[in-house]
């Protein structure tokens, strides 16, 4: 006679299923007589069914004899495995060969091997370890789940608040080219002032020297025309960053204003050589202010991968290509490391020195990309160069 020991441990596990499959009535019903005090039980003969069962009815824990004809008990269990994981798999054998307890194991992923005849306090106990295994399992998974939501809520407000960072950043770096804009306009307006001063005095002087006022002149109208790019590639950045609105925009020209952007603000540092190749592509649709960001990331990248390069170059080309805008930016930089590739797009991933890269740059940028059904690639020649594709849907 079994003692009932067992019985307040087991009263929390009273709903729980257990299935018994043996070839043997009797071990079948004896069985059934110590487990339906505390389970729902379901007896199968036949191993074969078993797969059809658990398609209907939810089983916390199989129970098996391991010698059945037509499939062994390790087989059946190592089946459900396959199908259904987290099921606590028990195996009942006469046999106590010990390579048929380690094939048991190792191929159906089995809690408990116990012999014949069965010890019932012994299974009792396994039963009720085994549903303990199971539901810490379950629970440990649950959480694993609930960690990836909240990680994947916890990355979107990331992004969403990078992106109004970026565009925070992105206002503040106009300020300071406009304040170097302005800088730099000093130089052209005193040759201005000068020239005319001097021109005044040629003037009324009367001098006869033709050639002398000619030049004069010449270097006045260059000043003009100096100072009226950078008028131009201002209001240009400008209007840019206050069209908010989509709307059918020609992505050629947007290439261009940042191309004179970039020239401008990094040619006494850094002056790089710029071959922009464009074919003829249709109107794009969306928000000028998002793909002007695009190119400010892709350009600024391919510039700084360049500061301590011989070759300074950036090869920039625009073509339709299976019902898709793209475009492609090369740069004879550094490269990226094979390893690093599938990394460019994490979250505080940079190439660049500490504290001179947020490592949100490529992030936002394939965000800007996948929100309007894009799709970005990279390729990159370790020490040689990098390459990156971009293609959009044409709009419709």
């Amino acid at each position: 006679m079994y003692n009932i020991s067992f019985e307040s441990d087991l009263e929390d596990d009273e709903k729980a299923s257990v299935m018994i499959v043996d070839d043997e009535e009797m071990i079948l019903q004896s069985l059934e007589l110590v487990l339906e005090r505390y389970f729902d039980v379901v007896k199968v003969r036949d191993p074969l069914l078993v797969s059809d069962i658990l398609k209907s009815k939810k089983i916390d824990v199989l129970i098996t004899d391991e010698m059945m004809p037509g499939i062994r008990g390790c087989e059946l269990a190592e089946n459900v495995h396959n199908e259904y994981p987290n099921i606590c798999k028990i195996i009942l054998s006469g046999n106590s060969d010990k390579k048929d307890i380690v094939r048991a194991i190792n191929k159906g992923h089995i809690f408990s091997f116990l012999f014949k005849p069965v010890d019932i306090n012994q299974l009792l106990q396994a039963v009720k370890q085994g549903l303990d295994h199971k539901r810490m399992k379950e629970k440990i998974e649950e959480q694993n789940r609930n960690l990836e939501a909240n990680n994947r809520q916890l990355l979107k407000e990331v992004l969403k608040k990078s992106t109004k960072i970026m565009e925070m950043e992105k206002f503040y770096e106009l300020g300071k080219f406009s304040a170097s804009i302005v800088h730099d306009l000093n130089s052209p307006l005193q040759t201005l002032i000068t020239g005319y001063e001097i021109l005044e005095n040629e003037i009324s002087a009367s001098m006869p020297e033709k050639d002398s006022a000619s030049n004069i002149l010449k270097l006045i109208d260059n000043s003009l025309t100096t100072m009226e790019s950078m008028i131009k590639s201002i209001s240009n950045r400008i209007s840019n960053n206050l069209s908010e609105k989509p709307v059918n925009f020609d992505l050629n020209d947007l290439i261009r204003k940042n191309i004179s952007y970039m020239q401008i603000k990094y040619n006494n540092t850094n002056p790089v050589e710029i071959n922009f190749m464009p074919e003829d592509i249709p109107l794009m649709k969306g928000v000028p202010l998002h793909f002007d960001q695009i190119l400010s990331n892709l350009l600024k990248n391919a510039y700084d991968a360049m500061q301590n390069t011989e070759q300074k170059k950036i090869i920039i080309k625009t073509f339709v290509k299976s019902e898709k805008i793209c475009l492609y930016i090369y740069d004879t930089g550094t490269g990226i490391k094979p390893d690093d590739l599938e990394k460019i797009f994490e979250i505080g991933y940079s190439t660049k020195e500490h504290g001179k890269g947020t490592g949100l740059g490529l992030v936002i940028t394939k965000q800007m990309v996948s929100s309007y059904k894009g799709k970005i690639k990279v390729e990159s020649d370790y020490g040689s160069g990098t390459g990156f594709l971009i293609c959009f849907p044409i709009s419709k």
